[in-house]
């Protein structure tokens, strides 16, 4: 009975080793098309042929391009948020934020496509038109981050206690500093400034303004908490 049971699951675990293989070589394929050219204008089956698969077959893991852009700029924000919360784990309780703002900053310099991706991804009419599942991952990956904002927060308050809405408030304005930085960083830098400016500078000057901010808004409102009636 053991036998049987077991010489059943074998293909099965092959199966799935194969399909996650081919999904794999997909996502390496439009990578490295999307490095080449702009990425916008790769195809389904450019995708298919440098990957070595059936176009048909594609479709088996992909129902669509908006579904093979998802699942990169979902796959890389989790690789992204694991990063930050060991870099935020190991780093000073006073000098933790200020770590993780710049290291998120510097994920975006090192993948510029893919911090056009990001923005694209987070266009509403992006969203109307991508499958359900993949809608909810990017509820779900929303939250995970929401959450560890407010765990960064609280160690930058020193444990003081925010509401959960002025936690999404406060959220929302980094949030706005940070799709800033993206967007330059997605435009192609600085290069076409009149004058020039070093990255770390910039990226210096903004960490100042987001933990400046919160600091100070986070003070105002444990001092004077709002009304949220």
């Amino acid at each position: 009975m053991t036998s049987s049971h077991n010489a059943k699951d074998i293909p099965m675990r092959y199966q799935d080793q194969l399909f996650e293989q081919r999904e794999n070589a997909l996502l390496d394929a439009a990578r490295q098309l999307f490095a080449e050219q702009p990425w916008d204008r790769v195809t389904i089956a450019e995708v298919a042929i440098a990957a070595g698969i059936g176009k048909g077959t594609v479709y088996k893991h992909f129902p669509s391009k908006e579904a093979l852009y998802a699942r990169l700029v979902l796959d890389l924000s989790q690789a992204n948020l694991v990063e930050l919360r060991d870099l935020h784990a190991a780093s000073p309780a006073q000098d933790a934020m200020r770590r993780v703002i710049r290291r998120a900053f510097e994920q975006m310099m090192a993948n510029p496509i893919q911090a056009q991706l990001c923005l694209h991804c987070d266009r509403p009419e992006f969203q109307e038109r991508l499958e359900a599942p993949y809608r909810q991952q990017f509820i779900d990956m929303e939250h995970q981050y929401q959450l560890f904002f407010g765990d960064m927060l609280s160690v930058t308050l020193n444990n003081q206690v925010l509401s959960q809405t002025d936690c999404q408030n406060l959220l929302w304005g980094v949030e706005a500093c940070v799709n800033g930085v993206m967007a330059r960083i997605a435009s192609g830098g600085f290069s076409h400034w009149a004058e020039p400016i070093a990255l770390d500078d910039y990226f210096a000057r903004v960490t100042d303004f987001i933990i400046a901010g919160l600091r100070a808004q986070a003070t105002a409102l444990l001092t004077h908490p709002l009304s949220h009636e």
